[in-house]
């Protein structure tokens, strides 16, 4: 069952249910009024009754007359009971069937008139005073035409329930169609486009506010999603494959030219270390992209947990001490108190954050110097700041710097490198919810700063 279906059903049995109430209320109200209208014509009959039997000898000719034209009216199966202070039956002969008891007598004379039912069929009953003594006069019947009506209204009704409910489906059909109509020609726009069109965009309706509209902006924001996601994947495996063919024909150009002749075995260490180099780099590109992988899909088995900046710091600069020997480091503490040092974070990623940003200011550094500084900001955020004098990054490629595989122009031919380091940090920043900015002067150097939440 399709939608169209499923509304058009759901659509008919809202006015199924509505109609069963309007048609149930009117049936319900009619029946009241039917039995109400039935009960005053048993008063009446019962008033008539006292007439006749009680008063028709003080009346004059006329005013008889008038209350025969105004009450006589005969009732099918009509019964009919009077009785006098005493509970005895009196004028009328007395029905040994009649359920009328000394209870029933005593609440009509007490309320003036009382009007019940027993054994299926009403009664009315009225106290009437009479200069021959204080009289009860009961009458009943069978509204047989008050039960044809009902029953005809029912008739009536329930054929029309059918028929407005065939009706309300017929047009819940058509009005269906027409209102998904719009719907299925974007469906069928949406299955011509493959990976070979995806820069086709659906037609957009310039309604604000409706669905329709709604929806064909939506997919076409999601196309756009999608067509940039492809790009970045064909973009990506092309960098990829050209990365990893750099350090994989090293590899095999060393072991080939070792084995074409015989060597000796200075030689063959040479050869073995440059292979050794050649299969570290790769291992870090492939380690690199397998983390930026998981930052990006939120599957990092890094824990989180309560840390602090300076003890990272210090484990970070003792790494990098085997690197680069050599190299000058200052490092600059404004922040001492230990509760201001610290962050609840993954420290694993933060640590390879600042490895990769110090890495990058030794390598591009001439004289290999390099300040750190932790500081508090004005809104008194833990901040790292790393800065070096390096060549420095030229203005038009600032915005690109975090680009997966993009190394600057002025240096990717000084320095090796695979452009992944600044990537991955800026993956890791998103991912760990720090800050990073950087600001460069080229020939003068190059400006990193880290700014933290609170713990």
């Amino acid at each position: 069952m399709n939608l169209k279906q499923k509304l058009a059903l759901r659509s008919t049995l809202v006015c199924a249910i509505t109609l069963l109430l309007v048609f149930g209320s009117i049936l319900y109200l009619y029946r009241n009024l039917t039995i109400n209208a039935f009960y005053s014509k048993l008063e009446n009959r019962a008033l008539l009754s006292a007439i006749i039997f009680l008063e028709k000898d003080e009346l004059n000719k006329k005013k008889y007359q008038e209350y025969e034209r105004r009450y006589l009216n005969t009732l099918d199966k009509e019964t009919l009971q009077i009785y006098d202070a005493n509970g005895n039956v009196a004028f009328v002969p007395e029905l040994s069937s009649y359920p009328v008891d000394e209870l029933i007598l005593n609440q009509i004379r007490r309320r003036g008139k009382h009007n019940f039912r027993a054994e299926g069929l009403q009664y009315a009953g009225i106290y009437y005073e009479d200069n021959q003594g204080d009289f009860v006069i009961i009458s009943s019947g069978v509204d047989i035409t008050g039960q044809d009506r009902l029953y005809n209204l029912s008739v009536i009704l329930g054929g029309l329930f059918l028929v407005g409910i065939l009706i309300n489906y017929i047009f819940n059909v058509v009005l269906a169609q027409k209102t998904f109509k719009p719907f299925s020609s974007i469906l069928r726009q949406v299955n011509t486009i493959s990976t070979e069109n995806l820069n086709s965009r659906l037609p957009q309706v310039n309604k604000p506010g409706d669905e329709l509209s709604e929806l064909t902006q939506t997919l076409n924001t999601f196309l756009e999603r999608l067509e940039a996601g492809v790009n970045h994947q064909k973009h990506f495996l092309k960098n990829v494959s050209h990365e990893l063919k750099t350090p994989l024909a090293a590899i095999l150009g060393e072991a080939e030219l070792s084995l074409d002749k015989e060597r000796s075995p200075q030689e063959y260490q040479q050869v073995l270390q440059k292979i050794v180099k050649s299969t570290s780099d790769l291992n870090s590109v492939i380690e690199g992209l397998l983390l930026i992988s998981g930052l990006r899909n939120n599957t990092s088995p890094s824990t989180y947990r309560l840390f602090r900046l300076d003890e990272l710091l210090w484990e970070v600069l003792e790494k990098i001490h085997y690197k680069y020997p050599k190299a000058e480091v200052e490092t600059i503490m404004e922040v001492e108190e230990s509760e201001l040092l610290q962050l609840r974070s993954h420290p694993d990623l933060v640590a390879t954050a600042i490895t990769n940003i110090i890495d990058n200011a030794l390598k591009f550094s001439e004289d290999q110097k390099v300040t750190l500084k932790i500081a508090l900001t004005e809104q008194r955020q833990l901040t790292l700041l790393v800065q070096d004098h390096g060549p420095g990054i030229p203005v038009q490629e600032q915005d690109r710097v975090f680009d997966l595989f993009y190394r600057g122009s002025n240096t990717q031919y000084l320095k090796p490198g695979h452009g992944v380091g600044l990537s991955l940090t800026k993956h890791i920043a998103e991912f760990c919810n720090f800050d990073i900015a950087i600001s460069s002067v080229p020939h003068e150097g190059t400006e990193v700063k880290l700014i933290f939440p609170a713990a």
